[in-house]
């Protein structure tokens, strides 16, 4: 079971009080469904998960502490849904990443498909995700017709401040851009098996918010915060109805900075089993490298940066399969281009580019030969929103994201 939450910098109090370890032990052991918010009236539905990966309690706690702040609260301004519920309960208990699969790169249709059929206790991933998947079918059957959003709570082994990630849907960056922090755009392509992921591929408006270090205090402050403000942008909650709302966006604005609101992924290091991988000490979220930076070790020797950019994602713990990720800024305006030409569905014309052609093999994509469009390929295509699908030497594939508008 994971210790007491600690204070990330010794100099800022935390205006709660830490957590004991009996309040893990009863969201490790419990119900899936930690707890629901229900409104006088129909609207959407918001689905909050906390803790799909053991070691990282901030979420499941915050939810704990915002229902619990509610649960005598008056419902005024009150309408739809909004559940919370625990993601892997096994790894918690015991405050590891996973048991035997990392259970945030474990979805896809056809696994969930065939654990939807079985019955008897399983693999504790699987049986994991066999009752989260079960628990999500149940709530989206009972929201048919109604708009459907999914916040997914996540701390980092590295320090840093909260940021957001999206898989760069219009809808999800809608979502996205109403948190006050960071976005980083591009991950998903470089993580397959994501519960968010697997739910914006069925129409779900999904975002997932890293609220800070795994151990930090003030993770769980950030993580309640980042509730309120999508209970807020989702509409369960009135715009103006609750000041919690505005406490919350001062919270992580002053938590930012002035680091800069949008940035791209562009390289990730995948780590195999047997590489030894061990990242240098010191480095933090966000941090600026350069290109040539000594960033880590393994088996082979040091590993440098190839990009200038900032770091994401630093590696200090035991599990996980990336090391690290680098990222590079994005100015504001390119998101305004990007929306005006995914309204006007330029992708209609995309084959009329040299080195371009319609991929027979799967709908909606296209094959690049990059000896004739290696300086657009990936630019052109993410703006008219495409993500990369697939990779053959010289050849890209892009295929166009679903429920993009």
């Amino acid at each position: 079971m994971n210790e007491l939450l600690v204070a990330g910098d010794p100099d800022v109090a935390s205006p709660f009080p830490p957590p004991v370890p009996h309040v893990l032990t009863r969201l490790a052991h419990g119900p899936r469904v930690i707890g629901e918010l229900r409104g006088c009236e129909d609207g959407p539905l918001l689905i909050c998960v906390g803790g799909l990966h053991g070691n990282e309690p901030a979420g499941v706690l915050a939810l704990d502490r915002l229902l619990r702040r509610l649960a005598t609260a008056p419902r005024a301004g009150l309408r739809g849904r909004m559940v919370a519920m625990v993601g892997n309960r096994r790894a918690l208990a015991v405050g590891r990443r996973f048991l035997h699969h990392d259970l945030n790169r474990f979805w896809n249709e056809e696994r969930a498909a065939r654990l939807r059929q079985r019955a008897e206790p399983l693999e504790a991933e699987a049986d994991e995700l066999r009752d989260l998947d079960r628990e999500i079918e149940r709530l989206l059957k009972e929201a048919a017709g109604r708009r459907v959003y999914f916040l997914d709570l996540h701390t980092t082994s590295g320090h840093g401040p909260a940021f957001a990630n999206l898989d760069d849907t219009l809808p999800n960056r809608r979502f996205a851009l109403e948190f006050p922090v960071p976005l980083v755009v591009g991950i998903e392509e470089e993580l397959a098996g994501t519960l968010a992921n697997f739910l914006c591929g069925r129409g779900v408006t999904t975002v997932g918010f890293e609220s800070g270090q795994h151990q930090e205090r003030e993770a769980v402050d950030r993580a309640e915060a980042a509730v309120w403000i999508a209970l807020e942008a989702s509409g369960v909650l009135a715009r103006g109805s609750r000041p919690e709302v505005a406490a919350a966006r001062r919270t992580l604005t002053e938590n930012r900075g002035a680091l800069p609101h949008v940035v791209e992924v562009l390289y990730r290091h995948a780590i195999r089993p047997g590489d030894q991988f061990k990242m240098l000490p010191g480095f933090r979220n966000f941090q600026p490298i350069k290109a040539g930076q000594p960033l880590a070790r393994d088996h082979r020797g040091l590993i440098v940066a190839h990009h200038d950019g900032c770091l994401l994602m630093p590696l200090y713990q035991e599990q996980g399969e990336d090391g690290f990720f680098v990222a590079r800024r994005v100015r504001p305006m390119w998101l305004k281009l990007s929306e005006a030409l995914r309204r006007l569905k330029l992708e209609r014309y995309l084959h009329v580019l040299p080195g371009v052609r319609p991929n027979p093999a799967l709908a909606e994509s296209f094959t690049i030969d990059r000896r004739w469009a290696r300086w657009y390929a990936l630019e052109i295509f993410h703006l008219v929103g495409f993500r990369r699908y697939d990779e053959v030497g010289r050849y890209l594939v892009m295929a166009r994201r679903t429920h993009d508008r």
